[in-house]
C-alpha cells in the first residue's frame, strides 16, 4: 500500500453494525493509512471474535473495547487519543470508500492549514446525494423552520431555509459550507486535540453540528468535497429506534442550550425545546411499534449470550 507524506489515523466507532461493517473495513484496508483504527462498542460475540483476528492479517488494525458502549463521540474521542497520525478519518462503520478516498481528502486538508474538517458527498447506493451531507447551521429558528415546515410559506426567503442542503442545486469541487455530516470527518489531529475533540454530553447525533460550530469559531474552515463520494448505508446499527429518538431529542436541547443559551430568549428555547419533544411523542408510538420485534431479537440474543457465559464458567470449575 502506497504511503502519503503525512501520516493518517482512521477511527471507526462500531455497535452491532450488521454485515456492511465488513465491506467498510474492507475499504479502509485499500486506502494509504498508516492506521486503522477499530472501537468496539459492543457487537456479537462471533463478529468480535472476527474482530480480534484481523491485526494478524493487517499490522495497521488495532481494536480497542470499552467497558461499554460509550456512545459515538466518545468512541471517536478514544480513538483519537490513541492515534499517531497528524490527520484523523472518522469513518462510519456503514460507510464503504473507494481506494483513493483518504489520499484524495489529504490532499484537499494540506492546501491550507486553516482547512481544519473535510468531509465528502455522502450517497445512497443509487448514487444520489444523501440527506445530511452538507447543512447549515443549526440554529434555534432553523429548527422551528424544519420542524413545521415554515419554508413552504416562503420556499425562497432567506429566513426560511432548511437545515439540509441536499435539495438545493449540488455544489460543485470544493466548497466551504457551515456543517458536514460525522459519517465521514477528515479533521487534523492538533486541531481536534485543540477543539478538545468531539463533545462526549452527546451520546449520538448533533455531536458533529456541534464540532463543526466549535471548528468555526477557532478560526478553522469546514469543506465540503462534492467530488470526493462516500457510500452511506446508515441505520445499519441493530438498535431501537426509540433509543435513538430520544438521545436526538436531548441531544438538541442541549446543544442549544451551549451554543444559543445567550444569544436567544429563554422562552424562545423553551417553545423550540417543547416543539422537539412533542415531535419525540408524536412519533413515539410508531417508533415502540416498529421496535419490539428488535426488542425481542436483542432480548433473546442477550439471553442465548449470558447462557453460554455461565456454561463457559461452569466448565471452567474445577
Amino acid at each position: 500500500m502506497p504511503r502519503t507524506n503525512s501520516s493518517v489515523s482512521t477511527v471507526t466507532v462500531t455497535y452491532w453494525t450488521g454485515d456492511v461493517l465488513d465491506r467498510c473495513i474492507a475499504s479502509l484496508r485499500r486506502q494509504a493509512v498508516d492506521e486503522i483504527i477499530l472501537i468496539d462498542n459492543g457487537n456479537p460475540s462471533d463478529v468480535s471474535e472476527k474482530l480480534d483476528l484481523l491485526p494478524q492479517q493487517d499490522s495497521r488494525i488495532k481494536i480497542f473495547r470499552p467497558e461499554k458502549n460509550t456512545g459515538f463521540a466518545a468512541g471517536c474521542n478514544l480513538g483519537a487519543k490513541q492515534a499517531s497520525g497528524q490527520f484523523l478519518a472518522m469513518v462510519n462503520p456503514d460507510c464503504v470508500l473507494a481506494p483513493d478516498t483518504i489520499a484524495r481528502v489529504l490532499r484537499v486538508a494540506r492546501r491550507n492549514s486553516t482547512n481544519w474538517l473535510c468531509g465528502g458527498r455522502l450517497q445512497n447506493p443509487d448514487g444520489s446525494e444523501q440527506r445530511g451531507s452538507r447543512r447549515e447551521t443549526l440554529t434555534p429558528w432553523r429548527a422551528t423552520v424544519e420542524l413545521l415546515r415554515l419554508d413552504r410559506i416562503a420556499p425562497n426567503h432567506p429566513y426560511f431555509r432548511r437545515f439540509h442542503q441536499f435539495e438545493e442545486d449540488p455544489l460543485v469541487g470544493i466548497t466551504e459550507v457551515p456543517t458536514i455530516s460525522g459519517a465521514f470527518m477528515f479533521v487534523r489531529k492538533h486541531a481536534y486535540e485543540q477543539l478538545g475533540g468531539m463533545d462526549e454530553a452527546f451520546f449520538i447525533h448533533f455531536d458533529d453540528a456541534d464540532l463543526c460550530m466549535r471548528v468555526w469559531k477557532k478560526g478553522g474552515r469546514v469543506l465540503f468535497c462534492s467530488n470526493i463520494p462516500i457510500l452511506h448505508y446508515k441505520s445499519s446499527s441493530d438498535v431501537s429506534q426509540t433509543f435513538v429518538e430520544w438521545h436526538k431529542a436531548k441531544g438538541l436541547g442541549y446543544f442549544f442550550r451551549k451554543h444559543f443559551g445567550d444569544t436567544y430568549p429563554k422562552w424562545f428555547l423553551s417553545i423550540v425545546s417543547a416543539l422537539v419533544w412533542l415531535r419525540f411523542t408524536a412519533i413515539l408510538p410508531h417508533r415502540i411499534g416498529s421496535d419490539l420485534p428488535g426488542m425481542l431479537r436483542r432480548y433473546r440474543r442477550q439471553k442465548r449470550r449470558l447462557g453460554l457465559q455461565r456454561a463457559n464458567k461452569a466448565k471452567q470449575k474445577p
